[in-house]
């Protein structure tokens, strides 16, 4: 399938307790919050909001952070460590639906990432929302 993603919205925004939690940030701090819609052949597959803390992307292009945002990070000599992430169902809010193509209420696979860097900061929180018909997750554990 060819992927292919649309900006949303890309807003300056001061941290909520969730992004203050996740991402080790103080009250007083913005966040970049974005929305994608992710698709597969033209078929949206995920809605996406991610928030990176402002202070880590003040000197990037704002392509760099929507296209092509861990290779900009690897550019600019990040090391990029683990993540975490948490699944679970969510139903679709009116919002979501329309943007998937789906029914309001319709149950989704949503998840929930932190990515950080190797020397355990945190740089990424993003909540997604998958339709299950059209996606599934493939775990392995070594």
């Amino acid at each position: 399938k060819i992927p292919s993603s649309k900006l949303i919205s890309y807003q300056r925004k001061l941290a909520n307790e969730t992004e203050i939690q996740h991402l080790g940030l103080k009250s007083t701090e913005h966040v970049i919050r974005m929305e994608r819609v992710r698709y597969a052949d033209n078929l949206p597959l995920v809605f996406e909001v991610a928030s990176i803390p402002e202070k880590l992307i003040k000197s990037f292009k704002r392509e760099d952070v929507t296209e092509h945002f861990f290779q900009t990070l690897i550019e600019n000599n990040y090391e990029i460590g683990k993540s975490q992430q948490t699944i679970y169902a969510k139903n679709a809010s009116e919002r979501v639906a329309n943007h998937l193509k789906i029914s309001k209420g319709q149950a989704t696979l949503a998840l929930t990432q932190v990515s950080y860097f190797t020397d355990g900061t945190p740089f990424e929180y993003v909540h997604s929302q998958y339709v299950g018909d059209r996606f599934e997750f493939y775990l392995e554990n070594n």
